[in-house]
Formats: structure tokens, C-alpha cells, sequence
């Protein structure tokens, strides 16, 4: 049996290369830490290993693959998780995340929208995934700026999550965007000095 990743390779492997495999991986270095994770953080990583199963068994190896790059293209790596820890302390995370996460999800929808594969069959999970997700954004941005109004809060959180509900928008970058929203918010619930 391989030696256990310690809570820094697990987190790196599940935001660079992520997979059930690694999501597993996480959750147990994340329990070895002694519950690293907020309580929202432990629900959403279980909806992630939910996801990224259903993304693996519902694919082919080629599709896969094609998702894996996309999350490469846009890999966070550790200064940029450094960089929103950092943000964290200072009070501007969520400014940060919003920007942050916009622009990659543009990024990745411009740099490969010519990829258009699995889309009918995976239309329910990412409706599902989409559902998951808006609640989390809402409940983060209620957090972390408790002083935004619901009108501007549901603005924000619908913005982010519409290139995964545009019929127009292929398969794999939505994937790639979920999957990112799932470690951006992964992040967020890391508590402070135990990762």
C-alpha cells in the first residue's frame, strides 16, 4: 500500500489534477489534520467527488482527457492558493475569488471552445452541479461580504455559474468550470494555519 499524500500534496493534487482518486486523498489527509475543513467545506467535498465520478464513469478516456487539460490550462497552483490565503488575512478573498474565478472561466471558455464533446448525456449532472454550487457561492458570499445585498449577491453568484448553464457552451469547459468553482470554494473553507 503507497504512503498517504500529506494535507499540502493532497490539496495541490486535487487543484491541479483533480479526480475522485485525489479527492479521496484529500479527505483523508484533511481527517488525519483533525477536520482542516469547515463544516459547508466537508459538504462540498463531497459534492466534488460526486461530480468528478460522475464526469469519469460517463466519459470516455478521450473526453476525459480533454477536461484534464482544460483544468491544466487553469491550474491553481500554490501561489495562487498562497496568494488567496493571503487575501484572506488582508479582507479582500472574496473580491479576489470573484475576479479570479471570472477570469479563468473566460479564460478556459475562449482558450478551447472549440472542443465540443459529451454534451446531451452530462446535461442533468452539470444542472445538478450548477444547483450545489449556486447555494455554496450564495452562503460564501453571504460570509465573506455580509454587507451585499441580495439583489447584487444573486447577480454575482448567477454570473459565475451561467457559462455552465449557456446551451451554447460545450461539455468540457463547463465541466472545467464547476470543477474549478469546487476548489475556488474548497479553498475558501480551508481553515486559517491548518492546511
Amino acid at each position: 500500500m503507497p504512503q498517504p499524500l500529506t494535507l499540502q500534496e493532497s490539496l495541490h493534487a486535487v487543484l491541479s489534477a483533480p479526480s475522485p482518486t485525489a479527492v479521496w486523498e484529500l479527505r483523508g489527509a484533511l481527517r488525519a489534520a483533525d477536520a482542516a475543513l469547515t463544516p459547508e467545506g466537508w459538504a462540498l467535498l463531497e459534492q466534488y467527488h460526486r461530480f468528478l465520478t460522475e464526469l469519469t464513469t460517463r466519459t470516455t478516456s478521450r473526453e476525459y482527457s480533454h477536461f484534464a487539460s482544460l483544468l491544466d490550462i487553469g491550474a491553481v497552483g500554490g501561489v495562487a492558493v498562497q496568494n488567496l490565503l493571503d487575501a484572506a488575512e488582508t479582507g479582500h478573498l472574496w473580491r479576489k475569488l470573484l475576479v479570479g474565478g471570472l477570469s479563468e472561466g473566460l479564460m478556459l471558455a475562449a482558450a478551447r471552445q472549440y472542443v465540443k464533446a459529451w454534451e446531451g448525456e452530462l446535461t442533468a449532472v452539470y444542472e445538478a452541479t450548477t444547483w450545489v454550487l449556486f447555494d455554496a457561492l450564495w452562503q460564501t458570499s453571504a460570509a465573506l461580504q455580509p454587507e451585499l445585498d441580495a439583489a447584487r449577491r444573486r447577480e454575482l453568484v448567477e454570473s459565475l455559474l451561467a457559462p455552465a448553464r449557456d446551451t451554447a457552451v460545450s461539455g468540457v469547459v463547463k465541466a472545467a468550470l464547476l470543477a474549478r468553482l469546487f476548489q475556488i470554494l474548497l479553498v475558501v473553507h480551508l481553515r486559517p494555519g491548518e492546511a
